[in-house]
């Protein structure tokens, strides 16, 4: 298997509520994953991996150190008290949250089997939010297609998802041209549902709860073919379609 991750492009919108967001994502990943699945986060004050609780019940406003990235010398928020710039577990802030977290199955073992990155919840217009995961090549050794299908299930019960692909960085620079900021992959979402007839029947395209999945084919190999199926979904979706507009 080619060494895909998971990109995913979101409707942003203003929150206070971002730890309970990731909670949420976090909980119904695991559910997916082996039961001894760690979820760690880095931090930074000990220099080390912090491993929460295994039903993250210390993954709230106690440790936002170690859930958010954020410079505490520089960055300011927005809070009820206009005076107050310091983060809270109610501030707003301006250009969003963003957090970055590790799925281990073994606690000790410097390998993370996926690497999740949350961006979302600010409230300045026009600010990118997303959803990005990467997997180890253990992970990558036996992961199916349902694995990364389910990923996006999660993804997308945020009610934000607008696009995902799964994709490697190879593949997606035999697939991409200019003017373009999204790419088919061997798996590609779309928000809303798109007409199976526009497609070749060679593809997979299937419904979820908000949109359709695309894959290309049931295993996820940098070939020919599978390029030759993305370039053809390309054309027939257009340059407008494959564009991302905060």
């Amino acid at each position: 298997m080619d060494k895909v991750k998971i990109i995913s492009r979101l409707k942003s919108q203003e929150m206070t509520e971002f730890i309970n967001y990731c909670r949420n994502i976090l909980i119904s990943i695991k559910e997916i994953l082996p039961k001894e699945t760690t979820i760690a986060s880095w931090d930074d004050e000990s220099n080390k991996l912090y491993s929460f609780q295994n039903s993250l019940s210390d993954f709230n406003e106690h440790n936002l150190d170690k859930i958010l990235i954020f410079n505490k010398k520089e960055d300011v928020f927005k809070n009820f008290d206009s005076n107050d710039k310091e983060l809270r577990i109610d501030s707003r802030s301006w250009i969003g949250f963003s957090t970055l977290i590790y799925f281990k199955s073994n606690p000790k073992n410097e390998e993370s089997e996926i690497s999740i990155s949350i961006v979302q919840g600010a409230f300045e217009k026009n600010q990118t939010a997303l959803i990005n995961i990467e997997f180890s090549d253990t992970f990558l050794n036996m992961a199916t297609k349902e694995v990364f299908i389910n990923l996006l299930k999660v993804i997308e019960q945020t009610n934000d998802l607008l696009y995902a692909v799964v994709i490697s960085n190879e593949f997606r620079r035999k697939v991409k041209i200019s003017g373009q900021n999204l790419w088919i992959g061997y798996i590609t979402y779309f928000k809303d549902k798109i007409k199976k007839e526009s497609f070749p029947n060679t593809l997979n395209v299937s419904e979820l709860v908000h949109g359709t999945v695309i894959c290309l084919d049931e295993k996820m190999n940098l070939t020919q073919e599978n390029i030759n199926k993305a370039l053809e979904i390309r054309d027939v979706l257009g340059i407008d379609v494959l564009n991302y507009h905060t």
